[in-house]
């Protein structure tokens, strides 16, 4: 059954990403075309001039007579691909592609180079869960391993640190950066809510965006690590389980909906005689709620992977729940999420073990 999923998702996904690139004025069309539906179907504004040049969209402030502004441009703002959106003034000059991004709080990037931009090129994976950011979780196991832990804690420490950044404006924007994180998991079941497993990472990615479309390949490396009281309680032979490894995966937007596809390869792994490729597929939803709040949106987030080393099952990851950003700063993110994993587990040496849990978590990006 698992396999048959496979086999509809992720042609699904691929044909959705296998798109020629799409040129600037073709991903500027498609930004008004969606600004202006969303206007009317958010804000009941008909009728309205759009305007988009090279990421940066236009509005007359005559046709925002009666609507607050704000939300207004709050929620053209969170259109992906927006740079920033500027308003015109009865007297202001018609506007012209060359001149430097405008300046809502929605966007502050420059063309060349910047060193610690504050935007983000490859947006987070939502419901994969080995993405470094901040998060606390509560988990009931339905299904446990060979460990009979029932309820866990699960924390993840960790972001996206992006050092330099190159803005072409013709060809698209290239950053390089660090991925730090450390993943644990907690037996609450236990006297001293004892560690399980902790999963240590560095990586080092490279991200690229063109409108509509971003990519990112990075390479890193992980070890694992069993927590003492837990290997005290439950006597069992350790796995130093480590491995570095390199990633491959490609983006698409498409309105409030983002698909995406990669593969990773293991290039050195301690045990050594592991399978080292693993796949993986998504599908995100992000849209404000019409006429609610500019600063809840609902998120549904659906991740699959399969690896090698488990016969190409696919482990399913599941989120939904409501994220709250700041209009004024909409890298910042704040998720509280129902969640639901089935496969094999993902923490250190536990791989070989199926597992199925539900909980709740709470994420942050900064």
């Amino acid at each position: 059954m698992r396999r048959l999923a496979l086999s509809w998702f992720a042609p699904a996904v691929l044909s959705l990403l296998w798109q020629p690139v799409a040129r600037a004025d073709d991903g500027d069309a498609f930004i008004a075309g969606y600004a202006t539906s969303l206007l009317e179907r958010d804000f009941a504004m008909t009728g309205v001039s759009v305007r988009v040049e090279k990421g940066i969209l236009y509005l007359h402030a005559l046709d925002l007579v009666g609507h607050e502004r704000e939300k207004v441009v709050a929620a053209l703002s969170r259109i992906r691909g927006v740079r920033a959106v500027r308003i015109l003034e009865p007297d202001s000059p018609p506007p012209v592609a060359t001149e430097p991004p405008a300046i809502t709080p929605a966007s502050n990037r420059r063309g060349g180079w910047q060193f610690l931009p504050e935007n983000r090129i490859f947006d987070p994976l939502l419901a994969d869960p080995r993405w470094p950011h901040f998060s606390v979780s509560y988990a009931r196991v339905i299904q446990p391993g060979a460990v009979e832990l029932r309820n866990v804690g699960m924390i993840s420490l960790g972001e996206h640190v992006n050092f330099v950044e190159y803005d072409s404006e013709v060809a698209g924007r290239f950053g390089a950066g660090l991925q730090p994180s450390v993943n644990g998991i907690f037996d609450l079941n236990a006297p001293s809510k004892d560690l399980v497993n902790a999963d240590y990472r560095l990586g080092v990615p490279f991200d690229y965006r063109y409108g509509r479309f971003s990519a990112e390949a990075a390479v890193f490396h992980q070890s694992s690590h069993l927590g003492d009281e837990f290997v005290f309680r439950f006597p069992q032979p350790r796995i130093n389980l480590s491995y570095e490894a390199v990633t491959l995966k490609i983006s698409q937007d498409v309105g409030p909906v983002r698909v995406y596809a990669g593969f990773g390869r293991m290039v050195h792994t301690v045990p050594h005689n592991l399978p080292t490729w693993w796949a993986q597929q998504g599908v995100e939803v992000t849209s404000l709620i019409p006429g609610f709040s500019d600063s809840v949106a609902p998120v549904l987030a659906v991740h699959l992977e399969e690896h090698e080393k488990t016969d190409w099952n696919v482990d399913l990851s599941l989120r939904a729940g409501l994220e709250f950003v700041n209009p004024a700063n909409s890298r910042r993110r704040f998720q509280i999420l129902v969640e639901y994993f089935r496969g094999f587990d993902p923490n250190g040496q536990f791989f070989i073990e199926r597992i199925e849990t539900v909980g709740i978590g709470i994420h942050l990006y900064f």
